[in-house]
């Protein structure tokens, strides 16, 4: 089968067309054709070198996808799949990825596509949905009534939480800087946009909470966004962040508070080999609320196949509204 290969570490001229064996489903797998992918960022770095331990080159990269089932693996039947379902999901990144003709996942993962929108937009759903739902309803427990700082709310995960805490009852501020990403915060739901690059964040949610703090804060920027963000929290308010920065160097604040901190790495369940169901029940849900009109993806652009490394090349910009994604066929 024809498939977009990764065949070194490092920038994104890697990336080369090839020809390789159409995979066989496992036995808990299902064998499913592609019809689009999405970008996320932890492609590159996966492309740069992340997670290599183990990892055989070439490789085929991008890891969520939305298909049509074709095969099912011998335990599988089980999960109620049948050829020819469209579905969607959220693949391992330490197996072989979605920019190809087809891809063996996980029939845990996987969930029927929502029925009421193209392959492309439901591609640009599985990483961002999963790992927005994990933080702000698993980790947080974001309730009713609280308040909610988003960093980065016109980002691929960013546009996700906003629906998702709004759909919760939270008054959700966030942060963007461009016109494009400002406008989509505030259509999606953002009752507050703070434009970071003009305005003192911190103050800015001083005054909008009578000086008491978010109850929540979800970090998907990191950096010195991450470290002044105790200032922003309320007293036993919670953090979830979703960059692996080692160590945060603005911790006074969030020790004097009485704050907690969560780590949120939504491929954890595949670095430690734990039960994915969780992820296919949270997709399976998501669609039921996309079908509903209660959440919904934003696509930037579309690539095509072949242009996998332009798209690799837009996401390392750091400049995406939404998100970035791959028609495969």
């Amino acid at each position: 089968m024809h498939a977009m290969l990764v065949t070194a570490f490092g920038s994104a001229d890697v990336i080369q067309p090839g020809e390789i064996p159409t995979p066989q489903p496992r036995p808990m797998d299902l064998l499913i054709e592609v019809h689009a992918a999405a970008l996320n960022p932890i492609e590159w770095k996966i492309r740069k070198g992340a997670f290599r331990e183990g990892r055989r080159l070439p490789f085929v990269p991008t890891y969520d996808l939305a298909g049509r089932v074709i095969a099912i693996g011998s335990d599988a039947f089980q999960y109620g799949f049948k050829p020819g379902d469209d579905v969607y999901a959220m693949g391992n990144i330490l197996r072989d990825g979605a920019a190809a003709e087809s891809v063996c996942v996980d029939a845990r993962t996987v969930a029927i596509k929502p029925r009421s929108i193209d392959f492309a937009h439901a591609a640009a759903l599985p990483l961002a949905t999963l790992t927005a739902w994990e933080a702000l309803y698993d980790r947080a427990a974001i309730a009713d009534g609280e308040t909610i700082l988003i960093h980065g709310g016109g980002g691929g995960v960013g546009h996700i939480a906003i629906q998702l805490a709004r759909l919760r009852g939270a008054r959700v501020l966030t942060t963007a800087s461009r016109p494009e990403t400002i406008e989509l915060c505030r259509r999606l739901g953002a009752q507050q946009v703070i434009d970071y690059t003009k305005q003192d964040v911190t103050a800015v949610v001083k005054e909008l909470t009578e000086g008491q703090g978010c109850q929540v804060i979800f970090d998907t920027v990191g950096g010195p966004t991450l470290d002044q963000s105790g200032a922003s929290l309320a007293v036993a308010g919670r953090l979830v962040t979703i960059v692996g920065t080692p160590i945060i160097t603005g911790s006074k604040d969030f020790f004097i508070k009485g704050t907690t901190v969560h780590y949120q790495f939504v491929s954890g369940v595949h670095i430690h080999k734990l039960d994915p169901s969780r992820h296919g029940q949270i997709l399976r849900q998501a669609a039921e609320l996309v079908d509903a009109g209660k959440l919904q993806p934003h696509i930037e652009t579309i690539f095509p196949l072949a242009e996998l490394a332009a798209a690799h090349r837009l996401a390392e910009t750091a400049h995406v509204t939404g998100k970035i994604v791959i028609q495969v066929r």
